[in-house]
């Protein structure tokens, strides 16, 4: 069993005793659902292993396509151009070798396994929220899920005069297009990152997948509405969905740190089993808008999120946020000319997705974290 530090020559190494170990190599890769060798997590304390899982919405293994995307690469910065976003235009499929039989196999190389990662990362994602709760099943609410597009060592600048480019980070983006609303999970170059790579790093991939559901079951509801929000409550809503993120990537992974197996130096700011509570200066960047950063906001929702499970189930609180999720729109009172997101109206929405039964303990351990700021 292979921990967090997971170097690269490690991979190497694994890649190497993989192709001397699998001699026959399959001419044609079949259709349909495979189990595949992919970096997958086994546990806290960021236990990771290569082996054996089933790609169960997997169709062609051959360009990595499946019912909820498919694999991708582009030859250029992705921003250089509105028509490779806003249109889908350029994009090509991945380079890949597999080795196997029977409906088993094995990337050959880096770049196959990085990219049978990241489909695996996103299907798990997918599995979590439809076993939770039938809102959560995307394929039955995303019109065109197979032409979502997982694109491999994106490059993007990351401020538009510069010509740096992201690395060790990963995004989920809705694009509206002349020829509708186009999904794109992006993964960045590992550039700096030692430990778990982001594209290895189930978690991270989650957490973005979580983000197209947020989209989903409440961002585009209340873009139907047509309600104009101030940025007080955007920036509410923004550091709400990045806990809601965070929360279901620990229930996926079974890892609370799960962030942590990427970015060690985080000391435990996105670990979600420690408790942690809004400070008024996190306030204050939320109400101000200034030195704002959703993930300190988020860091905190996801916190209470775990001690709510540790007190009535994580599958339980877990299926009460698909909920959640699903009604906010409406429990928020969007579609009124006086509405406004808050902690507090995003706490009473998730009580009344919960039940009154577990009301008052639920409650307190929301005062406890968000009330002696003033975040209510």
């Amino acid at each position: 069993m292979e921990k967090a530090c997971f170097k690269k020559r490690a991979l190497y190494l694994f890649l190497a005793l993989l192709g001397l170990g699998i001699t026959s190599c399959t001419q044609q890769l079949p259709l349909g659902p495979v189990n595949m060798m992919v970096i997958q997590p086994v546990g806290p304390s960021c236990q990771y292993q290569i082996k054996s899982a089933p790609l169960q919405t997997m169709e062609n293994i051959s360009n990595l396509q499946g019912l909820l995307g498919r694999v991708v690469v582009h030859p250029e910065d992705l921003e250089s151009s509105p028509d490779i976003l806003q249109l889908g235009l350029g994009f090509q499929r991945l380079d890949v070798q597999f080795s196997g039989s029977n409906g088993s196999f094995a990337p050959l190389d880096k770049d196959s396994l990085l990219g049978a990662s990241l489909y695996y990362g996103i299907e798990t994602g997918y599995l979590l929220f439809k076993n939770l709760d039938p809102a959560g099943d995307l394929l039955n609410i995303v019109p065109n899920m197979r032409d979502t597009y997982i694109v491999q060592n994106a490059e993007l600048k990351s401020q538009p005069s510069s010509s740096e480019l992201y690395s060790d980070n990963a995004a989920y983006a809705q694009i509206d297009g002349a020829n509708g609303k186009h999904d794109y999970f992006l993964h960045f170059p590992n550039k700096n990152i030692l430990s778990i790579p982001l594209g290895f790093n189930a978690g991270v991939l989650i957490h973005e997948y979580a983000h197209m559901v947020a989209q989903y079951l409440f961002h585009n509801k209340r873009s139907e509405a047509g309600k104009n929000l101030s940025s007080e409550s955007e920036n509410t809503l923004a550091a709400f969905e990045e806990g809601f993120a965070d929360y279901f990537a620990f229930l996926a992974t079974a890892d609370p740190a799960f962030f942590h197996c990427s970015f060690p130096q985080e000391e435990g700011n996105r670990d979600v089993s420690q408790p942690k509570f809004l400070t008024t200066g996190q306030l204050s960047s939320i109400t101000s808008s200034i030195d704002f950063d959703s993930h300190e906001g988020g860091a905190v929702w996801a916190s209470v999120q775990y001690q709510i499970g540790q007190l009535i189930g994580h599958e339980v609180n877990g299926r009460s946020l698909v909920r959640f999720i699903n009604n906010l729109a409406s429990c928020t009172g969007l579609a009124s000319s006086r509405a406004s997101v808050s902690f507090g109206t995003l706490k009473n929405c998730h009580l009344q997705a919960l039940g009154a039964s577990n009301n008052t303990r639920v409650q307190q351990l929301y005062q406890n974290a968000f009330g002696a700021a003033g975040g209510f």
